[in-house]
């Protein structure tokens, strides 16, 4: 024996100690090549092949017409992503009040605004150390973009206050 045929069977020794499994499916795909010249076995294998990728298309579609239908059925219950049900079909609500995935500053002025029913950018600026009224005005118009608060004119000052 060649050190390379030596090496090949220490290498199928060492792949059969690790993974059993591997060294079954490696063994079938062995015999499936060494009959790969069959136009039959090949014919065989694609038509396998075939109904395999059908079925999978099937059941994507399923999937997809499922997840059509429960969008559909959100829009239009008027339910919002605050209050969905758990998975486990239990109906507690998430409160509307929870703000644990907003950034720390942003939940701090959540909290203040809950506190004081409203807020302008110049108190934002004060209570978070912001250098100027700008990055508080930034911070809070980002807020409203995201629907967690609204914005009111008052004259030349903005308030910015809870949605609901």
């Amino acid at each position: 024996m060649t050190t390379h045929e030596d090496a090949q069977k220490n290498l199928q020794l060492l792949l059969s100690t690790i993974s059993p499994e591997f060294t079954e499916l490696t063994a079938s795909l062995n015999d499936v090549m060494s009959h790969a010249d069959n136009p039959m076995l090949v014919t065989a294998l694609l038509y396998k092949l075939s109904q395999e990728r059908h079925q999978t298309n099937a059941l994507l579609e399923k999937m997809y017409a499922k997840y059509d239908e429960l969008s559909f059925q959100w829009k239009t219950s008027g339910m919002s992503p605050t209050n969905l049900p758990t998975p486990n079909n239990n109906q507690y609500p998430i409160p509307a009040h929870s703000i644990s995935l907003l950034p720390q500053n942003d939940q701090k002025i959540m909290k203040m605004v809950e506190e004081k029913g409203s807020v302008d950018a110049s108190l934002i600026q004060t209570q978070l150390g912001y250098k100027n009224p700008n990055a508080a005005s930034q911070r809070l118009n980002m807020l409203v973009k995201a629907g967690h608060l609204g914005k009111i004119q008052s004259g030349k000052k903005v308030v910015f206050v809870k949605t609901n």
